[in-house]
């Protein structure tokens, strides 16, 4: 559990709970073009199938964002979301998800994490370049019909 007193109250971040898939599609079809968000069963089969690494951050009873993570083949480890509500972003909090997910990940044996970020989310890009991952290949129509994505990858420490 990491803690931190920016936003409006203390902001907890802690592993998700698998009772806790809805409130995550919600943030998600908040954060993303309903095209490209996840439907619930995608959230769910990750928690309680797959058992993935998943971390929730929270401002009291609120949740505000979370990180969702797989494991995609043996020693690939994978961000599938990171997502936090517009009031709470551009407050470290993206940074201690993501540090959190990778660390989750290289502890289930992932020595290499990769992630995907849609060409003209400027935002991600950045962010993703802060935290030492590295442009790869473009993955045309990745999110449908002319929305492309840049794969990245990094070495966990």
């Amino acid at each position: 559990m990491v803690r931190n007193g920016a936003g409006s109250g203390e902001i907890i971040i802690r592993p998700a709970a698998s009772s806790e898939a809805m409130r995550m599609w919600e943030i998600d079809q908040i954060c993303f073009d309903p095209d490209i968000a996840y439907p619930i069963d995608f959230i769910y089969y990750h928690l309680l199938v797959l058992r993935d690494p998943a971390f929730c951050a929270w401002d009291g009873q609120t949740m505000i964002g979370f990180v969702l993570t797989s494991l995609e083949k043996r020693g690939e480890g994978c961000i599938v979301t990171i997502d936090i509500l517009e009031p709470y972003r551009r407050r470290g909090l993206g940074s201690r998800l993501i540090g959190m997910a990778e660390r989750a990940l290289a502890e289930r044996g992932a020595r290499k994490i990769v992630l995907q970020a849609a060409v003209e989310n400027e935002s991600a890009i950045a962010f993703y370049g802060k935290h030492g991952y590295l442009r790869g290949r473009l993955l045309k129509n990745y999110y449908g019909k002319k929305k492309d994505a840049w794969r990245y990858q990094k070495m966990p420490k």
